[in-house]
């Protein structure tokens, strides 16, 4: 079937191109009668619009605030930046005003702050992750009052502000990581699942995962392994790290899963011996170099990669999307659950590069 022109109504309509142009773009300076005569035209011709023409010949600006964690604060905070640049160079011919509005993932008070910032910028939309789930809440209220529609990635957060999510379902992966422990454990082995970070009564995607390993369990009727939850906040400190986990592995003896709800296994890790590994299952998540470097040499049984470089693109490509091209989003858009092995480790080494 030939492709409508704007030629093709043009002609039928007995106008310039430059007048249909005007019509279907939105642009005003045409008479209604003619308006409505384009329009039909078009409909009954079954014109579909060039979203990219139409988005590269609109004189708009439109603004995105990026509100993430500084990259610097934490290595896997790298990969969806490396993930946002990429994307923001492919669409640069919109000329996007975008501004970063960056905070320290341990500093609480910041994260706030750089949420005020970013609503006193005033932009068509925030990409945001919202790392802490009570003052995100706030946040997002805040938002909806002043018709600021927020794109989130990493963490998931129900509010009818969010326009879309972009990342792992934290639950889901919390339920994998069930199934793979049951596969390899004995009746009566129990998990250690340890949170290495800020408290996880307030950071939901960790709580979900938490709520995910621990449901599998319950539908497989596995009672007799039991799930055991730890956090610890000081894990830059190898001496109270060490301290604090050789206290958990004395009160477990039966402990055979060892579970992290995040990128932070090898703090741990690095910290012991292969003999000592080796005596537990490891799970662990995102391939950040030092988790890269444990599963070369046997300290980590699996990674589950959640594609942090695909959130920080998609997510600018949610906005992109939505604003721009005026296309359809998905409200969730979960990215998949790679599971990482020494045997296939080389491949995804090769898909990031």
């Amino acid at each position: 079937m030939k492709k409508v022109r704007i030629k093709d109504i043009a002609d039928i309509a007995g106008v310039s191109r430059g007048t249909v142009d005007r019509v279907i773009n939105g642009r005003g300076n045409v008479s209604l009668d003619v308006e409505q005569k384009i329009l039909e035209i078009a409909k009954d011709l079954g014109y579909v619009k060039n979203a990219l023409a139409s988005a590269l010949a609109t004189s708009r600006t439109f603004k995105l605030a990026i509100v993430t964690p500084l990259p610097s604060s934490d290595l896997f905070w790298l990969q969806p930046r490396e993930g946002i640049m990429k994307a923001l160079d492919l669409v640069k011919h919109y000329g996007l005003l975008i501004s970063f509005f960056d905070f320290n993932l341990f500093d609480e008070q910041e994260y706030v702050i750089q949420l005020d910032k970013a609503l006193e910028w005033q932009p068509d939309a925030i990409l945001v992750a919202p790392t802490y789930t009570k003052e995100s809440i706030s946040f997002f209220d805040r938002a909806k009052v002043l018709s600021i529609p927020c794109i989130t990635i990493n963490t998931e957060i129900e509010h009818p502000d969010i326009l879309s999510y972009v990342g792992q379902n934290s639950f889901q992966s919390g339920y994998l990581a069930g199934k793979l422990f049951d596969f390899i454990l004995h009746k009566g082995d129990e998990v250690i699942v340890l949170n290495l970070g800020h408290n996880i009564s307030n950071a939901l995607h960790y709580s979900d995962k938490v709520a995910g390993i621990e449901k599998y369990f319950k539908d497989q009727n596995k009672f007799d392994n039991q799930i055991l939850c730890y956090e610890f906040d000081n894990y830059k400190d190898p001496v109270k790290l060490l301290h604090f986990w050789n206290e958990i592995k004395f009160k477990h003896p039966k402990a055979k899963g060892l579970f992290f709800t995040n990128s932070r296994a090898f703090r741990l890790l690095d910290l012991l011996d292969n003999i000592e590994t080796k005596q537990f299952h490891i799970v662990g998540f995102d391939m950040v170099a030092p988790n890269i470097a444990l599963i070369k040499n046997g300290k980590l049984d699996f990674i589950i990669n959640q594609n942090p470089k695909h959130q920080g693109y998609h997510g600018i490509m949610t906005f992109v999307n939505h604003f721009i091209l005026n296309k359809e989003v998905r409200r969730s858009h979960y990215l998949p659950l790679d599971i990482v092995i020494k045997e296939n480790l080389d491949f995804y080494i090769a898909e990031e590069i």
